[in-house]
């Protein structure tokens, strides 16, 4: 049986998101909680960017398997490029 990690909310993390979170410091319950953007993928995952400063966000993917990855510290011009390339609406 696989053994997951989850977040100090409950959120299951998926072991890519762990290690992203090990390389990362995104604080993965208070982007989904108080996202400042949320978006849905072309495959149905639910993407939530929380701004953090005046050009920069943590992004926080979500699927029905958990906290697939996160990003840190984001700029503006990368979160539309994120956006258009995997077709976030």
């Amino acid at each position: 049986m696989d053994e997951y990690e989850y977040t100090a909310g409950g959120r299951k993390l998926t072991k890519h998101a762990t290690r992203r979170l090990t390389e990362r410091s995104v604080d993965v319950d208070g982007v989904i909680d108080s996202f400042s953007h949320r978006f849905v993928q072309d495959d149905g995952a639910q993407v939530f960017a929380k701004r953090q400063s005046t050009n920069r966000y943590d992004i926080v993917v979500l699927d029905d398997d958990g906290v697939v990855t996160v990003l840190a510290s984001v700029t503006k011009h990368e979160l539309h490029n994120l956006a258009r390339n995997y077709g976030w609406r």
